[in-house]
C-alpha cells in the first residue's frame, strides 16, 4: 500500500527540521559573523562533540520506550568518570579500567531499575533520589573536593578523541563508537525478542505479564542495558575532553531526553525508533552550535533550548491524542492508558 504525502511528511518531519536548521545557520553565520557554518570541519566537529550524547541517548531510548525515565543519568556518568580516573591513576591497565567503569554504570543503572520494580512507582522520584546519592558519591570519591583528573591513559583518547583523517577533515574516533552503539541498540530493539518486549512493556505491561514475561526482570534488564550505553558514553566523553572532573556529564540527561522526544520517542513508552532519537539529539546539537557561532547570549540559548523541550512535550502529547482518537474511530472507544502504572503480575 502506497504511503500518502502526509505520512511521509510525518515520518521525516524531524529530518526536514534538521536540514532547515543547517540551512538557516548556513545562511546566517557568514552574513552575521563572517564564518561558514556548513564547512566540513565544523560539521565533523559537531558530530565529534555530540557523539557521547547520542550514545547516552541509546540508553535513555531503551528506558523511555520501556515506559520509564531517568533523571540521574548525568550524575551516574559523572560518578563513573571519577571512578575510572581513580582506577587509571592507581595504575590499573586501561582495559580493566574500561570494563570496571562500564560494569559500575550497569550496576548503578540496574539499581534504579531494581528499586523501580520493587516500589512499583514511576521512576521520576526514584531517579531524583539516586541523583542526589550519586552527586554525593562523586565528591566522596574525590575526597570531598572538586577535582580535575588529567594525564589519563591513551586508551581513552583512542576511543573518544583520536582524529581519523577522512579527506574532508578529521573525524573523531568517538563518532565511530557512536555508530557502532546506535547500530547495536537498533539491532537489539528491532531484531530480538528482548527489543519487542521493550516496546510491549511501554505500550501494555499487563499484556507482557500475561505472556509469561517477568515485568520486574524486564525493567531491571532495561535499566542495566541502558547503563552499559551510559558507561560507553562516558568513556567516549573522557577521551574527547582528555580529562575528568566532578561535574562532567551533569545535565546531559535533559538534553538527550528533549532530543529523543523531539525525534518522536514517546514519553511513557511504546513508540519511536532509535533513528528518531539520533535525529532529535542532532537537532539540539545543531541549535547549540549555531547559537554559539552567532555569539548569542548564553541565557538566550537557555530560552531557545527550553522552547525546544516544550515543543517536544507538545508534540508527544499531540501524538498520543492523535493515536487515541484514531483508535476511538476504529473501536468506538479510546484505548485505556497503560504505563506508567503498577504491573499486575510477574514480579
Amino acid at each position: 500500500m502506497k504511503k500518502s504525502f502526509s505520512s511521509y511528511l510525518k515520518d521525516y518531519m524531524m529530518v526536514i527540521v534538521l536540514v532547515a536548521l543547517l540551512a538557516m545557520f548556513g545562511i546566517l553565520c557568514p552574513i552575521i559573523v563572517g564564518r561558514p557554518f556548513l564547512s566540513a570541519g565544523n560539521l565533523l566537529n559537531i558530530l565529534g562533540q555530540n557523539a557521547y550524547m547520542v550514545i547516552l541517548g541509546v540508553g535513555i531510548t531503551f528506558i523511555m520506550l520501556g515506559g520509564g525515565m531517568d533523571l540521574s543519568t548525568g550524575y551516574l556518568i559523572s560518578t563513573v568518570g571519577i571512578a575510572m580516573a581513580l582506577m587509571d591513576g592507581a595504575g590499573l591497565p586501561f582495559v580493566l579500567t574500561l570494563i570496571c567503569g562500564i560494569l559500575l554504570a550497569v550496576i548503578l543503572s540496574g539499581f534504579n531499575g531494581a528499586v523501580y520494580s520493587w516500589l512499583k512507582v514511576f521512576p521520576f522520584i526514584i531517579t531524583l533520589a539516586t541523583q542526589y546519592m550519586l552527586n554525593g558519591a562523586t565528591y566522596l570519591l574525590s575526597g570531598g573536593l572538586s577535582k580535575t583528573y588529567r594525564n589519563l591513559s591513551e586508551g581513552f583518547t583512542l576511543l573518544g578523541g583520536f582524529n581519523i583523517p577522512v579527506g574532508i577533515g578529521n573525524l573523531k574516533s568517538g563518532v565511530i563508537v557512536m555508530i557502532v552503539m546506535v547500530a547495536l541498540g537498533s539491532f537489539i530493539l528491532n531484531k530480538t525478542y528482548f527489543g519487542r518486549n521493550v516496546y510491549a512493556l511501554g505500550s501494555n505491561p499487563e499484556a507482557v505479564a500475561l505472556s509469561g514475561v517477568s515485568v520486574a526482570k524486564m525493567r531491571i534488564a532495561i535499566f542495566a542495558l541502558a547503563g552499559f550505553f551510559f558507561g560507553v558514553a562516558q568513556v567516549v566523553n573522557v577521551g574527547k575532553i582528555g580529562s575528568v572532573n566532578n561535574s562532567m556529564g551533569i545535565g546531559a540527561e535533559f538534553t538527550v531526553m528533549a532530543g529523543a522526544m523531539l525525534g518522536g520517542i514517546k514519553m511513557g513508552g511504546g513508540g519511536g525508533k532509535m533513528s528518531n532519537m539520533v535525529v532529535g539529539v542532532l537537532i539540539i546539537a545543531v541549535l547549540n552550535s549555531g547559537m554559539n557561532f552567532l555569539n548569542l547570549n548564553q541565557y538566550w540559548q537557555y530560552v531557545v533550548l527550553g522552547i525546544a523541550l516544550l515543543a517536544a512535550v507538545i508534540m508527544d502529547t499531540l501524538q498520543t491524542r492523535a493515536a487515541a482518537n484514531a483508535a476511538k474511530k476504529v473501536t468506538g472507544s479510546a484505548p485505556t492508558e497503560s504505563e506508567p502504572k503498577t504491573p499486575v503480575a510477574a514480579q
